[in-house]
């Protein structure tokens, strides 16, 4: 089969790979769409795993079934989460291999659905197979993941309707957490990006301010918002040291800074501006298929104007140079 393989730093290629091995508790899924992730751009980048077939944000359908698998037949329309449990660790000996402390990950440790077909290793249906429902287009199925992550987040945060929420960074996951926020009655969100297609598109997804932080100051801009109050959350979605340090300065006392982004390099921070503040810093990784699948069935979410691109598996190392370079490109999907 064909799949996707990184070679070397900012270089993909197209070859053939060894169809996967259907192991007992797995399924192998025939891929339909594949989004590119902030966190494969990381890898892509920097190269410290060639050979790696990226893809984890992936739907398709069911076409074998491994022989302790229930509930789930070929034919399925499905997306997934795809790990591998160690199988020795506490949790596992728990039975409970979705909590692994040393779980391998698709698309990094194991291949990824940028490729024909892929096979997950760990197949429960309701915990890491999905049904997707035949209102929701394959495209939709591939945005469930990264909206997870967003709703996983926002719902971390618990939003009242009277706070005022500030979310820096308008890449996808940022654009889905403003989503999500308007989807929980949140009255007051501030969206801070830098790219002008993005910062457009979460004013027309519902942010009620927007700073381009390319030419504005986040600071000045959200404390004059506030009357010099602060939010009281802040969804940290970009992961660099400028915006970490922007999240402390305007959150007010008592506040929230939600950490979402995946940082490239180690944080410079003095702890004294949190205690000063009494301010609550949140790890935020986990998500929610079944609430997402709902919020995209029922329009409460909109995935299809995020995606600005769509390639065919052949030209995956176009799709990836356009969701790194291309201003534009917001969310970029190969499609089989």
């Amino acid at each position: 089969m064909k799949a996707a393989v990184l070679k070397k730093a900012k270089e993909i290629k197209v070859e053939e790979v060894p169809y996967p091995t259907l192991e007992s508790h797995g399924v192998i899924i025939k891929v339909k769409a594949c989004g590119i992730c902030g966190s494969d751009l990381h890898v892509y980048k920097r190269n410290d795993k060639s050979g790696t077939i990226f893809g984890h944000e992936f739907c398709g359908e069911i076409v074998e079934v491994g022989k302790e698998v229930k509930d789930i037949k070929p034919g399925m329309r499905v997306t997934a989460v795809g790990f591998k449990p160690c199988g020795a660790c506490f949790w596992c000996q728990q039975g409970k291999g979705y909590r692994c402390s040393h779980m391998e990950l698709i698309g990094y440790e194991f291949p990824g659905a940028m490729a024909e077909y892929v096979h997950v290793p760990f197949a429960v249906l309701g915990r890491t197979i999905f049904p997707l429902p035949e209102e929701l287009s394959y495209l939709e199925g591939a945005s469930v993941e990264p909206l997870s992550i967003s709703y996983f987040s926002v719902n971390r945060a618990q939003p009242k309707p009277e706070d005022t929420v500030l979310v820096i960074g308008l890449g996808v996951i940022g654009l889905y957490a403003v989503q999500v926020l308007k989807a929980l009655g949140v009255k007051r969100i501030i969206a801070s990006g830098r790219r002008p297609a993005r910062l457009e598109a979460a004013r027309s997804l519902g942010a009620d301010l927007l700073i381009d932080a390319a030419r504005e100051n986040t600071i000045d801009r959200v404390m004059e918002y506030t009357g010099q109050v602060g939010v009281d959350i802040v969804i940290e979605c970009a992961g660099q040291q400028r915006t970490f340090d922007e999240s402390i300065a305007v959150v007010k006392g008592g506040g929230k800074v939600m950490l979402v982004g995946v940082y490239e390099e180690p944080l410079r921070w003095d702890p004294l501006s949190v205690i000063a503040k009494n301010i609550s810093l949140i790890g935020c990784l986990g998500g929610n298929f079944p609430a997402c699948i709902n919020l995209l069935k029922t329009g409460q979410v909109q995935a299809i104007p995020l995606i600005t691109h769509t390639f065919p598996l052949e030209e995956a190392a176009e799709a990836f140079r356009t969701q790194l370079v291309d201003p534009n490109a917001i969310k970029v999907m190969l499609v089989m």
